[in-house]
């Protein structure tokens, strides 16, 4: 009798385990589809911000407006879908932290993007005037001409440095603003994920 007690307890609790097993399975996976779709609207975002990276290195206004655009489209399209997504399990922090992300880049997209655009063909404009005016010899220059010349000089000197403490300000917003993403990621996912 105590071996029939004995093989039924092992059986129950080995039908426990599995039930178990099965159970933080489907709640792994659960939370993999949930993730995904929220990490989906983010990358999106990160990788065309990426592409105007690359169009800034490449001083090219065409292309860094290109990009922005698409930026902006698809920040307001992630700002619908994360408003569609449901809670997760009541949890609405990976969803607030995404929207915060986008909210980021969509000021990006507006407001400070278009002033580093606008720089390049400022500094485009000036080095055709720079080129034009070092044509001739300084000798052959009117007061006036060298008056226009370096009203230009200090238009571009200023735009610069707009320019540089503009760049600055993006980077640490977006570095911050990656930083405080990827931490909200990783505390949801842990606090979420199954303890096995």
């Amino acid at each position: 009798m105590k071996h029939k007690l004995f093989l039924i307890i092992v059986l129950l609790f080995s039908f426990y385990n599995c039930f178990t097993q099965v159970n933080d399975t489907v709640s792994t996976a659960r939370l993999n589809n949930y993730l995904d779709r929220v990490l989906i609207v983010f990358y999106k975002c990160s990788l065309q911000d990426d592409e105007i990276t690359k169009a800034i290195k490449t001083k090219s206004a065409n292309d860094i407006e290109a990009a922005r655009i698409t930026l902006l489209q698809y920040a307001n399209e992630g700002m619908q879908k994360i408003n569609a997504i449901e809670d997760f399990d009541g949890d609405p922090s990976l969803k607030f932290s995404c929207r915060e992300t986008l909210n980021f880049y969509k000021q990006l997209a507006e407001w400070d993007i278009p002033q580093l655009r606008d720089f390049f063909i400022l500094e485009e404009n000036f080095l055709k005037i720079k080129k034009e005016f070092e044509k001739k010899p300084a000798k052959k220059y009117s007061q006036s001409e060298i008056y226009a010349y370096n009203s230009e000089v200090k238009k571009y000197n200023a735009a610069v440095t707009l320019y540089t403490q503009l760049s600055n300000f993006i980077n640490g917003s977006r570095k911050l603003t990656l930083y405080n993403w990827n931490a909200s990621e990783k505390i949801f996912a842990d606090a979420h994920r199954p303890h096995l």
